[in-house]
């Protein structure tokens, strides 16, 4: 790769960073007492975070996500691959995404199993308002299939 090209990346990135302001974490969607020690700078969560600022670009170039990982891939060959570094599965990816009860926004990417002291990490994406940016946060979900079955509505 060029050094032109290698500038016109990084300023990609510089201003999509500006423009969404970075990734949030959230724990929130378990309660406090029923949280496991699950640390925010859990390797999986610093993946999805990045994998967050690519879907931000996909999204920004395009004006939708894309259909598949590989779309995104393609978009950064220098990328991480796209499987938890813990359970080493690759992440399940739906465009069209879920909705979560309590959470704005669809969950579109979520660990395939819950490697993360019996969690799964995942990336809801939403708007704010009608007319602002895309954005996207990672969030950790419970597993037990109780608390898995009630928290998703479905697509």
């Amino acid at each position: 790769m060029s050094h032109r090209n290698n500038v016109a990346c990084w300023i990609c990135w510089i201003v999509t960073a500006a423009i969404v302001s970075g990734c949030q974490t959230s724990q929130t969607s378990v309660p406090a007492a029923a949280r496991p020690s699950v640390k925010p700078d859990d390797p999986c969560a610093e993946r999805l975070h990045d994998i967050c600022g690519q879907l931000l670009l996909y999204h920004s170039i395009h004006k939708k996500l894309p259909e598949t990982l590989e779309e995104l891939e393609a978009l950064d060959s220098a990328s991480r691959p796209l499987v938890c570094p813990i359970s080493g599965k690759p992440y399940i990816y739906d465009p069209n995404g879920m909705q979560i009860l309590g959470h704005p926004g669809r969950l579109v990417l979520y660990d395939a199993i819950a490697s993360h002291s019996g969690m799964r990490w995942g990336i809801l994406v939403g708007y704010a308002d009608s007319g602002k940016p895309l954005q996207a946060r990672v969030i950790l979900l419970p597993e037990d299939s109780a608390s898995w079955g009630s928290n998703i509505l479905g697509p």
